[in-house]
């Protein structure tokens, strides 16, 4: 049976995943839209979401190393 430790770690990389996959395609459409539509505004909002979504990820580090 696992530890809280590896259960953590194992819900830790699941978020991580969703993360990436989320902010990823999110942001990836938003700076297409913006650029297809000359739209500056929604590629700049696609730029922040990937940003958020990398500060995200390494706040999720963060903790892992806080639950250690």
């Amino acid at each position: 049976m696992k530890d809280m430790n590896e259960l953590a770690n194992d819900l830790l990389n699941v978020a991580r995943i969703l993360l990436i996959a989320i902010g990823a395609a999110v942001g990836l459409i938003k700076i297409v839209k913006g650029k297809t539509d000359e739209n500056p505004r929604d590629f700049f909002e696609g730029l922040a979401v990937i940003a958020i979504a990398a500060v995200l990820e390494a706040a999720s580090f963060a903790v892992e190393y806080i639950l250690r």
